[in-house]
């Protein structure tokens, strides 16, 4: 939520090239994220692939992904990761497409403008 917040405000503040790179961070992430979902999730059918994606979409995946921790979810027939693992996967998709990109975005922002 916060980096969508962030890229509006360079929309608005009219820093087009902050905002290029900021929509560019959140697809790559959002992409492969939902790549992880229907790999993980296709044997299940597309209604299941849609489920699992909708948290991908609103930006609530990493708490479906904690509860599924929480719960203690296991393998399902048809799935290629377990719980956990998945939820490594997308974490690390986070921090390596949006959450360091956004950072370094949001940083070249600050010392180039003040």
């Amino acid at each position: 939520v916060t980096d969508v917040y962030v890229t509006v405000k360079f929309l608005n503040a009219g820093k087009m090239g902050y905002f290029k790179a900021s929509v560019a961070s959140l697809a790559l992430s959002v992409s492969l994220q939902m790549f992880i979902i229907v790999v993980q999730n296709r044997k299940l059918g597309l209604r299941r692939v849609l489920k699992e994606a909708f948290p991908v979409v609103i930006g609530f995946k990493p708490a479906v992904d904690a509860y599924n921790i929480a719960k203690g979810k296991k393998l399902e027939a048809g799935q290629t990761i377990d719980a956990l693992t998945e939820m490594t996967v997308m974490k690390s998709i986070e921090i390596f497409a949006e959450a360091i990109p956004g950072v370094i975005i949001q940083l070249m922002a600050i010392a180039t403008d003040g």
